[in-house]
């Protein structure tokens, strides 16, 4: 990959440096040369790898598989054991992942004719801190966004999670809101059709969002009656389910993300670990992480990733 660099790495330089060719230098677990520049007006030596995001890094050839482990149900702990790391030396690299995530989703478009959303619910925890995850999908099962928010416990939880961890706000509602801003941020044009379940609270929150857009709401179906059809064996052709969109990436989230699944040791114990893998899983379902082992010829080298 050519390089040439624009201006040199040491702030207190002069606005229009110049630059010596020094030779090489060669980095042993990545088994690649790095071309070596001075700059004449400080005399601050630098490579073409000094830009970026994984300048550095002692072990930057994992960077990739990390996310890509991530991504695909494993924990964090779980890589470490994989990959032959130490659990802090794996969570520095998940914290490190925000700062591919934050500039990749800098410039990217959408195209959506549909769009569907729901809710799912999962735990910070325990059950007595239950979380919110709001979902946006289009027509191709796409995953655009997904944004965490907090909400009370229900049920015979709600005193004892009041009583023990005090009052919790319930963020439903804005991050609902902040899924759909950045969807329509990132679509070429207004989408045909919006459609959810029956929520009684949708209905303003599309409004709000896209004005004078067609929004749909459907019935879902009665969960007895589909067991009793498992049960007694009914072969007649299932219902449409207009929804199918999006229940089926989240049923798929729940399974490629560890700390989503049921029955885990795993749970989450920040919520904006959990926003970051979240976002890790949408840019990878788009095709913008470059993560995957056949990536498309010529993609575009981000994050360190190669």
């Amino acid at each position: 990959m050519n390089f040439t660099p624009t201006h040199c790495p040491n702030q207190n330089c002069k606005k229009n440096p110049r630059f010596i060719k020094k030779g090489f230098h060669h980095v042993q677990h990545l088994n690649r040369k790095f071309r070596i520049y001075r700059c004449k007006n400080c005399d601050r030596y630098f490579t073409s790898r000094t830009f970026r995001l994984d300048y550095r890094h002692k072990r930057s050839d994992l960077n990739k598989k990390v996310a890509l482990l991530l991504v695909e149900g494993v924990s964090i702990r779980g890589i470490g054991r994989v990959e032959g790391l130490t659990y802090k030396n794996t969570y520095n690299k998940f914290l490190w992942l925000r700062r591919v995530v934050e500039q990749k989703k800098k410039d990217f478009t959408l195209d959506a004719k549909e769009l569907f959303f729901d809710e799912s619910e999962t735990i910070e925890h325990t059950k007595c801190k239950p979380l919110n995850i709001a979902l946006v999908v289009n027509e191709k099962y796409q995953v655009l966004s997904m944004k965490v928010a907090v909400m009370p416990a229900k049920g015979k939880l709600a005193a004892i999670s009041r009583k023990k961890y005090g009052w919790r706000p319930n963020e439903r509602d804005q991050k609902i809101l902040e899924a759909f801003s950045e969807v329509k941020a990132h679509l070429n044009s207004s989408p045909v059709v919006i459609k959810s379940d029956m929520h009684p609270a949708y209905r303003r929150l599309v409004q709000d969002s896209f004005p004078g857009v067609r929004y749909e709401q459907y019935l879902g179906k009665d969960k007895k009656k589909k067991y009793q059809e498992r049960l007694h064996e009914n072969l007649r052709k299932r219902i449409h389910d207009p929804l199918f969109a999006v229940n089926q990436r989240a049923a798929k989230i729940r399974d490629r993300i560890k700390r989503l699944c049921r029955r885990s040791w795993c749970t989450t114990k920040r919520v904006e670990n959990l926003q970051l893998n979240l976002d890790l899983f949408v840019l990878d379902n788009l095709g913008f992480l470059n993560i995957r082992p056949k990536s498309a010829a010529g993609a575009s080298d981000f994050g360190g990733f190669r």
